[in-house]
């Protein structure tokens, strides 16, 4: 990889990763946040990538650059049947392990990467609209090593 930035090949990498994921099929997979029309089920990137670079200056020139983002991505079930939170919970919970394997079998989603790994999530759970359905996400976070060469 040049210098730059390995995000969009990873973001693209890691999306057809799990587009190619038996236990995802029916799943609304998305490079962001869906505008119209969020399914069930959905998973998508989150909207800010934190970044952490290693940018030699002691000399002149093109250098090395370590790259290290986490990438944030969303993982959400929506019940609109009647069924309760813990419904919400444990769908919620089987598209996330579905992400933690898909990373787990394939760290280095691309060769323009060392790894990436998941590393943390947060947890919302809530009801929706009138009530009666029942919504749980996690905002998961997926940290990224590179290594950029000129």
């Amino acid at each position: 990889m040049s210098t730059g930035t390995t995000l969009p090949v990873v973001k693209r990498a890691l999306l057809d990763a799990l587009i190619a994921r038996p236990g995802l099929a029916g799943v609304q997979l998305a490079y962001e946040m869906p505008q119209r029309g969020i399914a069930a089920e959905s998973l998508w990137f989150g909207e800010d990538t934190e970044t952490e670079a290693g940018i030699p200056v002691m000399k002149a020139g093109t250098k090395h650059v370590d790259e290290q983002f986490a990438l944030p991505m969303v993982v959400q079930a929506l019940i609109t049947d009647g069924r309760d939170a813990e419904t919400a919970d444990q769908r919620a919970a089987a598209l996330l392990a579905e992400l933690q394997q898909c990373l787990a079998q394939n760290p280095r989603l691309t060769p323009a990467i060392q790894w990436a790994e998941m590393t943390g999530w947060v947890h919302h759970v809530g009801p929706i609209g009138d009530g009666t359905a029942r919504g749980s996400r996690f905002d998961v976070a997926i940290r990224v090593r590179a290594r950029l060469t000129p």
